[in-house]
């Protein structure tokens, strides 16, 4: 097969027609590559099926499929066909472990393909990334056909550390790095994806946007419902409980509602109704239920399919309804059917006009003389303080990275005490008793918070949460500093 010309502006030449090779026949590794020796893998049955992978099998992958990885990636399109971008696949050890210091996701593959563009080409309308982002599809792609697993990462650390860490130079910026291996673990089906018919439109926008914004009053009900259930139902990473979160509830537990045996006898297992209202992920739920199985559980969402998911998080399945309106079959729980109402950290994400509808509700439903349990996060703890600091130094934006405790998802906004307790009153309910946890951060929480941090500011944050930790014990400092709160009420008269 003859070179291919030169192509008449003196630039990249044309691979002729009809060539059956990669860039005239030979990739980067000088090895003919005829498509015939690719595997034949049809474009749909690829885009399907392909996973983000976050578990790793530690086999070393051969550098020609390295190569052709990153080969499969400069065919992508670029702003202005410039391609400036360079990758830097680091399959060494030692290196990648350097790089786990930065960032936690950098640790789980054999091999990190580095992804930077030129600083200064096609900044206009981020042509830049969206140039480095086609090439890192085209490479997610052409892994899965050939056998290997990718995961995208774009929480890579300090961006800059990374690019002196693999010997980039400073016009280079670090867009992304890509995970590449074997997969240790295969997703069994594909995430659910928003129906086409709510993110499409032609020739004009003609929808209502979910909002980018963790303000509550800037959230419709619906749009909320829809957020959170594309949130819960498309992974597993909002479903893992944290340590200092799962001790505060069962403190809680045990102080505000103990295991109360009539006369000292053993009930039978679901012998009392508890409902669970918008639980989300599920998380507190399947705690409740584990600690506290006098009780047959029911939940409420605001839909079908996260009230269900959660549901199945429950042994025995808990009874399922759904809030503010019906869905189909399933409407609102009971009145005056249960015996404890649970709602943990829910009124944050609502406006204030559905806290005072769901306070008057969590009232209608609970039985004369039952209990009703409220958690929420204190606006006069760190809690806030946090959240600006996060921000501050550049940490994660958006919605689905404020700090609040699972279960919630979308929009946060912390509570005054004396906020709360108008809600309940004006719903009808007395405080019987009052809880604050953790004043200062948990051990657990700093460690997570800050591992990503440089290790000087691991160590400022270790100590100034140790300091706060030894305040806690003076006399109403958690009364009135704790983060988490928790009102056990009481249905008035």
């Amino acid at each position: 097969m003859p070179p291919p010309e030169p192509s008449p502006d003196g630039g990249i030449p044309d691979v002729p027609a009809g060539d059956p090779t990669f860039d005239g026949g030979e990739v980067d590794t000088g090895e003919k590559t005829p498509l015939a020796d690719l595997p034949q893998v049809g474009f749909w049955e690829a885009l399907y099926s392909r996973r983000s992978i976050r578990k790793f099998a530690p086999d070393p992958v051969p550098r020609a499929l390295i190569d052709q990885v990153m080969h499969a990636g400069i065919w992508a399109p670029s702003s202005c066909n410039y391609q400036m971008w360079d990758l830097v696949a680091v399959d060494d050890s030692e290196v990648n472990a350097r790089l786990a210091k930065l960032s936690l996701q950098m640790g789980n593959a054999p091999v990190n393909i580095v992804v930077a563009y030129g600083r200064d080409f096609s900044e206009e309308n981020w042509a830049n990334i969206q140039s480095a982002s086609a090439l890192i599809q085209n490479m997610s792609l052409a892994a899965q056909v050939l056998g290997l697993g990718t995961f995208w990462i774009t929480q890579t650390g300090d961006a800059e550390k990374v690019r002196e860490l693999v010997g980039l130079p400073l016009d280079r910026m670090v867009v992304a790095v890509l995970a590449l291996g074997y997969p240790k673990v295969l997703p069994k089906k594909g995430p659910k994806r928003r129906p086409l018919s709510q993110v499409t439109h032609y020739n004009h926008y003609a929808g209502r946007p979910i909002p980018s914004s963790v303000d509550p009053e800037r959230w419709e009900p619906d749009l909320l419902a829809t957020y959170q259930r594309a949130r819960v139902l498309n992974g597993l990473r909002h479903n893992k409980p944290r340590a200092w979160e799962v001790r505060a509830i069962e403190e809680c537990l045990e102080r505000l509602l103990p295991e109360d045996r009539p006369e000292g006898r053993e009930e039978p297992p679901g012998a009392r109704a508890w409902l669970d209202v918008l639980p989300c992920t599920g998380i507190v739920t399947e705690l409740l239920a584990r600690r506290r199985r006098a009780f047959r559980f029911d939940v409420v969402e605001r839909t079908p399919d996260v009230a269900s998911f959660v549901a199945g998080r429950v042994k025995p399945r808990a009874g399922v309804h759904v809030w503010p309106e019906p869905a189909g079959e399933l409407g609102a729980p009971p009145a005056a059917s249960y015996d404890v109402v649970s709602c943990f950290y829910r009124f944050e994400d609502l406006a204030r006009s559905e806290r005072e509808r769901l306070a008057r509700d969590l009232a209608r439903w609970v039985r004369p003389g039952g209990r009703v349990l409220i958690g929420y996060v204190n606006r006069r703890s760190f809690h806030d303080f946090t959240e600006r600091l996060r921000k501050r130094r550049g940490g994660p934006r958006g919605v689905e990275y404020v700090l609040s405790p699972d279960p919630n998802i979308g929009p946060f906004e912390s509570l005054a005490p004396e906020e709360v307790r108008r809600l309940v009153t004006a719903a009808g309910l007395e405080v019987a008793a009052e809880l604050g946890l953790q004043a200062a951060p948990a051990a657990e929480e700093i460690e997570f918070r800050t591992r990503n941090f440089a290790p000087h500011n691991q160590k400022l944050a270790r100590g100034l949460a140790r300091a706060l930790r030894a305040l806690e014990g003076l006399p109403g400092v958690q009364a009135r500093y704790a983060r988490f709160r928790y009102l056990l009420c009481t249905p008035r008269g």
